[in-house]
């Protein structure tokens, strides 16, 4: 008998035919291997580069699917209390290490740390797919570092023993120009698109700290927190100084604008000559431009605060999607992201200071409606998304 009176049928919901890939329950020995390149992370490392948040969460995506990756660093750590605590449970192992072992390797990618050719050579004989990701700008950082930063050389590009090169969906024009500079044949068949991954584990320590927005009270400054890296054009403060100013020109009040990374704007003698002087937050004392914020800090610090961004062609970045899942009011101009926060295009000031306007007005009443926003985009890019899943799957195997 198939159904009896009374009995609840259930209608196919939008997520029914999401299947995760389930593994089997087997030893690790029995596992296959993914060997993941990163310079060793440190707590006071981890919020500094979002290339180790990646490593990281690369790892628990390769370890939910049933691999055993391992991340492969340059030095050992010498105090187990200076790695990250959510870190000390993963396994590592250094270049020395790995070159007296037998282990089979299926995959090595390098993500955070390059190795030398020779290496890459060895592992290529054994078997092992050898592939680079680039998770960085690398052509305008190509194009800006021999401008303005002349005795640097390109340690992102070890060249030489490379099966495939892959890149974030983001950085897709950049692949042909990857493939190139590795002495690759710019074909589709050795250049790929990479899922972009992201989970709140770094942030929230695997649920054991919790960091939210809550409304600001009476007593506490009105502010607003700018925190790009200012070291290039890709991720700069000047719009985001430009909509808050022209916010605060339309509402003379008392208000913060807190600039982190700001140091590097004062060492402009064009800022600070032509544009500082004109602004209104400037002569009213209501702007500081301060050195390096972590993200956990600024939010502990500053828990009402309101965030405001600009990128130019980088618009996936983990502190976007940290401020909005601990339900921040962020003001970004990220396309892909639209539905989440509060959105302006292009480098327009204007609709720039008008989604901030909105933000100051409706966030607090509608705060579990930002918070949905922010979680249909993490699970777009979970690590743990069927379909996130599949699509790396199909690049490892």
């Amino acid at each position: 008998m198939d159904s009896f009176p009374g009995m609840n049928e259930c209608a196919e919901g939008p997520s029914a035919k999401l299947r995760c890939i389930k593994p089997k329950l087997v030893n690790v020995s029995e596992k296959k291997i993914i060997l993941i390149a990163t310079a060793t992370i440190q707590n006071e490392t981890l919020f500094q580069n979002g290339l180790y948040q990646n490593v990281f969460i690369l790892y628990k995506m390769f370890d939910s699917m049933g691999y055993a990756p391992i991340l492969l660093i340059n030095e050992s750590p010498k105090d187990i209390q200076n790695v990250p605590i959510i870190l000390r449970h993963v396994r590592m192992v250094t270049a020395d290490q790995i070159s007296k072992t037998l282990m089979p390797i299926h995959l090595y990618i390098e993500i955070g740390m390059s190795i030398d050719k020779g290496t890459r050579g060895i592992f290529r004989m054994n078997g092992t797919k050898v592939c680079k990701l680039y998770l960085g700008n690398i052509l305008n950082i190509d194009i800006e570092t021999p401008i303005f930063y002349r005795e640097m050389h390109f340690s992102h590009h070890v060249v030489g023993e490379l099966d495939e090169i892959w890149v974030s969906p983001h950085y897709k024009q950049h692949e042909e120009y990857a493939a190139v500079i590795n002495n690759m044949k710019p074909e589709k068949a050795s250049m790929k698109i990479a899922p972009y991954v992201w989970d709140p584990c770094v942030l929230t320590l695997n649920g054991n700290r919790n960091l939210q927005w809550r409304p600001r009270q009476s007593n506490e400054p009105e502010t607003f927190l700018i925190l790009e890296p200012n070291i290039s054009f890709q991720k700069g403060s000047l719009l985001p100084i430009l909509i808050a100013e022209r916010q605060y020109r339309k509402n003379k009040r008392p208000l913060k604008v807190l600039v982190g990374n700001g140091k590097q704007l004062l060492l402009n003698p064009f800022f600070t000559s032509t544009i500082l002087p004109t602004l209104e937050l400037a002569k009213d004392n209501c702007i500081t431009f301060s050195g390096r914020h972590t993200i956990t800090d600024i939010m502990k610090e500053y828990p009402y605060a309101i965030a405001i961004c600009h990128q130019l062609n980088n618009q996936y970045n983990y502190m976007a999607l940290e401020f909005v899942t601990a339900g921040f009011p962020f003001i970004h101009n990220a396309p892909d992201w639209r539905d989440m926060g509060y959105y302006y295009e292009g480098h327009d000031v204007i609709k720039g200071e008008v989604a901030l306007e909105t933000a100051i007005r409706l966030h607090t009443d509608n705060l579990e409606t930002y918070k949905a926003g922010a979680e249909t985009v993490s699970w777009r890019h979970s690590p743990y998304n069927p379909e996130i899943q599949a699509a790396w799957k199909r690049l490892v195997e």
